[in-house]
């Protein structure tokens, strides 16, 4: 099977990732975990080529993670502040991957919240050859609402393989493996290459990404969203 064909035909790369962080608000809290994997199509087999999988200290040391980041996580601060990384050494890492030659495809599933922390996390670096894609609005073509990550996981029969744990590379594995049964169901994520869907309740985001064109998507799946 040649999974996700529309994409590696345009894309030498998808960084697939995920976060944790302390809060809701990008301006005011930070990231605490940051999962990211490359994957890269050679000769037909698609592999993983580079990993992130950190920790990260608190910018304010004598702060403390709200208990409900606690019961979601499970990441304490005693964690952050044992196995915890300087937040700029993870910036590097991150640096080290956005900054790889040929094109690159970043995928997340509810990439708006994602990409929202990553714009202040990375504020100051300059790349190119970026494009995004939000898993979530191609779930939300495909199946009935609720749309929650461990539900797109049962969707798709693959609790077996992936957790989905609130643990940033456990959750990004599980978008992967999202995305491979979605391309496998049908091959047209390339459509949904820089287009995200919003709830029209709320309004399109504030904060805009770059590039990225944002329609209202409603819950009732009539045709797909790049068609509308």
């Amino acid at each position: 099977m040649n999974e996700l064909k529309s994409i590696y035909d345009n894309y030498k790369y998808i960084i697939c990732l995920d976060t944790e962080t302390t809060g809701l608000n990008p301006k005011t809290c930070q990231i605490i975990d940051l999962g990211v994997i490359v994957m890269e199509n050679k000769d037909g087999e698609i592999k993983e080529v580079m990993q992130i999988n950190s920790l990260i200290k608190l910018i304010d040391p004598f702060a403390s993670l709200p208990k409900e980041i606690v019961e979601l996580t499970h990441i304490t601060d005693e964690m952050l502040k044992d196995k915890g990384e300087d937040i700029n050494d993870v910036k590097r890492k991150f640096g080290d991957i956005l900054s790889l030659p040929g094109k690159k495809l970043i995928a997340t599933y509810n990439a708006e919240f994602d990409l929202s922390f990553l714009r202040y996390f990375l504020k100051g670096y300059k790349f190119q050859d970026l494009d995004f894609l939000d898993i979530l609005t191609i779930y939300k073509d495909r199946a009935d609402y609720p749309h929650k990550l461990y539900l797109a996981v049962t969707h798709y029969g693959l609790d077996d393989k992936v957790a989905n744990t609130h643990r940033a590379l456990d959750d990004t594995y599980a978008c992967f493996e999202v995305l491979k049964a979605m391309s496998a169901e049908s091959d047209d994520i390339i459509k949904y290459v820089n287009l995200f869907g919003y709830n029209a309740k709320f309004g399109v985001p504030k904060e805009q990404i770059k590039n990225v064109k944002y329609k209202a998507q409603s819950f009732e799946r009539t045709v797909p969203l790049y068609m509308k």
